[in-house]
């Protein structure tokens, strides 16, 4: 691993990276990277102040900084090109990846991600709900933040999954250490992120994007993706909320697979 980021790697073949959502870990794609990992390289990372990359410096949780280890990752690796799968946060952080290194991509995955908030007066409101988070990590336990985080509405979907797979859930929120929560919130929170959807047309490489289909808000936000990325196609993922990569795990496994080896017909 590099200095900051740790990741682990299972299978060998096509390199696919896979990048976790807000709360989440490399642990978050353990049923996809097992399927895929009998036919790809996968490598699965926790990203910075998640899981057991922590960081303590501010400086360090920018999206730069994100690509910058990302690129470390790959560079020790001897990968020159990649198939970069991410989910949520990790979905915004693989659109800005792809709109810098587009040259060391060979096709990007996304899911259940936005593009950012356009409007100056939304993204402002987002910040100040973000802000009330940060405050309830710094100065509550995990537990009361991990009860207020899977109570909102677009979580609804998990409550209709198995005891077990909902306590799988539960445990990685629950093992976050609440200031690289807390940092990631600060600056690559929504409500800080810079609006790219305007910028999405420069991304030619060719792009999966996928969403729940109980999904509504991310039904929208993805169908818009896919209209800006010319190369891209666009996939309901059934039976799924906002959270694809947990709630239907085989699916979303067999989806990334078909497309990487350019199996997949249609939107």
């Amino acid at each position: 691993m590099t200095k900051d980021l740790f990741y682990k790697i299972e299978g060998s073949g096509i390199p696919v990276l896979l990048i976790h959502g807000f709360t989440g870990s490399h642990k978050s794609f353990e049923k996809v990277s097992s399927f895929l990992s009998s036919r790809f390289k996968v490598i699965t990372v926790d990203m910075i102040g998640h899981g057991q990359s922590m960081n303590y410096e501010g400086k360090n949780y920018t999206f730069d900084r994100s690509i910058n280890d990302l690129n470390k990752i790959l560079d020790s690796l001897s990968i020159k090109k990649i198939n970069l799968i991410g989910y949520s946060l990790g979905g915004r952080l693989a659109m800005q990846f792809a709109l810098r290194n587009t040259d060391k991509l060979s096709s990007l995955i996304i899911c259940s991600a936005s593009y950012g908030i356009e409007k100056k007066e939304d993204r402002e409101n987002r910040l100040l709900s973000d802000k009330k988070i940060v405050s309830m990590l710094q100065n509550k336990p995990i537990e009361t933040f991990v009860k207020y985080w899977k109570n909102l509405d677009i979580w609804d979907s998990e409550k209709n999954l198995s005891v077990e797979k909902r306590n799988k859930i539960n445990q990685i929120r629950l093992s976050q250490n609440k200031i690289g929560l807390a940092l990631n919130l600060i600056y690559q929170g929504q409500g800080t992120q810079e609006f790219i959807g305007n910028k999405l047309k420069k991304i030619k490489i060719k792009s999966l994007i996928m969403y729940g289909s109980n999904d509504t808000k991310y039904k929208e936000i993805s169908n818009e993706i896919s209209k800006e990325i010319e190369n891209s196609k666009l996939l309901m993922v059934p039976n799924s909320g906002h959270n694809i990569i947990l709630e239907n795990p085989i699916f979303v496994a067999q989806e990334i697979k078909k497309f990487v080896l350019g199996e997949i017909n249609g939107n």
